[in-house]
């Protein structure tokens, strides 16, 4: 509940917050780059073992590299607070002061400004509420109720923030702890504080109550086609001699399991159901089972089938589909996406998945508001999203700026499944590995 975090979520020392600001917002991009004819070769390392010495990360990205140089490809990233097994000793100091450490499972990372080996650093006592990894919200989420102040840490003054932005009414925070500290005009603040290091006021946040909706696990018991319901006050129907009659009313959200067979009455036609009722093809959506294939649909490669017209994802393993349930695409729904607020069409690959989508311009993601650290996102090369929506419980109808919104549960669901695994300590990885996965937008 977000009252734990107005009075004392994570229960941080305030000395750790006094120096946490040493957290760097230092990118990748700002570190030093070598001269173009200098050439460092991935070497091979020993992987260091689970249970080595840690490094922590205390920038809002810690690029990890393929080798010992800000030149090379990065791989994945490490968090603030986020912590990883290093390495007894760094690899070389080549433009890195405090040298280059293999982590665990692969890659360089350089102690400096992002990183250290000081594992009682103020930024990792700040950030020690790391993310829930196997849960539908990896941290505790809250909304403006107006119009808000975005406020930092004061270097000038001591236990103050200043003001360094504006957030929209209903703009979307993660919280991973509070402090106390004076606003501009000298009153004392609670603050919530995010996982970039900023700060809201606590009194300006309610609790987010995410949709619980989750999709349905394929398998020798439920089977394509399957049915959703997606409006509210919709009933099931009795089908029999040319009438239809209705009969009790069907959940929003709720799933059916659908015979494949149908009637139709009048203009009107109705899906029969296992259970022996029909229910209104108006009324709900139907996903079918698939009579043409992707040349990629082989073995147990895995891909994920949007489609834009009825809202839907389904998870396949070669031609076996092995999940199923309702998302949201852009709500310009076949427009172009060039022009508008569409979800572009092709097939894409995944292209990096990232535990929040603390990279991702915040304002990007809706178009009404601010959406900071959106749960389990999964990157295509189409350069969108897949991403858990925990604003809204509208799944199965287009909204937003074009990404693939899904519910907490299913993106949960989906990042768990996707390959490559992000590696323990580890926010997001940036390379596809061996095993692709493929994502198939269409109509």
């Amino acid at each position: 509940m977000l009252a734990n975090v107005r009075f004392g979520l994570g229960a941080l020392a305030l000395v750790a917050m006094a120096g946490a600001w040493g957290c760097s917002k230092k990118k990748q991009d700002d570190l030093p780059a070598l001269a173009k004819n200098e050439e460092v070769e991935v070497p091979s390392v020993p992987v260091p073992p689970a249970n080595g010495p840690r490094l922590g990360a205390v920038a809002e990205v810690t690029p990890v590299m393929d080798r010992p140089s800000t030149t090379g490809k990065q791989l994945g990233y490490l968090h603030a607070g986020g912590l990883v097994a290093r390495a007894e000793k760094p690899f070389n100091t080549d433009k890195c002061a405090g040298g280059w450490y293999p982590v665990r499972p692969a890659g360089f990372v350089c102690v400096g400004d992002s990183a250290t080996l000081d594992p009682k650093h103020p930024t990792l006592a700040a950030m020690a509420q790391g993310p829930k990894l196997d849960q539908p919200a990896p941290y505790v989420y809250g909304r403006l109720k107006n119009e808000g102040p975005l406020l930092e840490r004061d270097t000038g003054k001591e236990s103050s923030v200043k003001e360094v932005g504006k957030l929209r009414r209903r703009s979307i925070v993660a919280v991973v702890g509070s402090w106390s500290a004076m606003d501009a005009e000298g009153k004392m603040q609670r603050l919530a504080l995010t996982p970039s290091g900023q700060f809201v006021r606590a009194s300006d946040l309610e609790p987010v109550v995410a949709s619980e909706f989750k999709g349905v696990e394929l398998n020798d018991k439920m089977e394509l086609p399957v049915g959703f319901v997606v409006k509210r006050g919709v009933r099931a129907w009795q089908v029999e001699k040319g009438e239809a009659d209705k009969l009790d009313p069907l959940e929003y959200h709720q799933v059916l399991s659908l015979t494949g067979k149908f009637r139709t009455v009048g203009p009107l036609k109705y899906w029969g159901m296992a259970d022996g009722r029909y229910a209104r093809h108006r009324d709900v959506i139907v996903v079918r089972k698939r009579n043409s294939w992707p040349d990629f649909a082989q073995g147990d490669q895995k891909w994920i089938d949007v489609s834009i017209v009825t809202n839907t994802a389904v998870l396949y393993e070669g031609k076996k589909p092995v999940f199923v349930s309702l998302v949201s695409t852009g709500r310009d729904r076949l427009g172009d996406p060039k022009t508008s607020a569409s979800t572009a069409q092709g097939t894409f690959e995944l292209s990096g998945k990232h535990v929040t989508a603390s990279k991702y311009n915040p304002k990007g993601v809706e178009e009404l508001f601010e959406v900071y650290d959106a749960p389990w996102a999964i990157e295509l090369t189409s350069g969108q999203m897949l991403l858990g929506a925990t604003w809204h419980d509208r799944f199965g109808i287009e909204g937003g700026q074009g990404h693939i919104q899904l519910s907490p549960h299913d993106a949960l669901r989906i990042w768990q499944w996707a390959d490559p695994q992000v590696p323990d300590g580890w926010h997001g990885v940036s390379q596809p590995g061996d095993k692709k996965v493929y994502v198939v937008v269409r109509k």
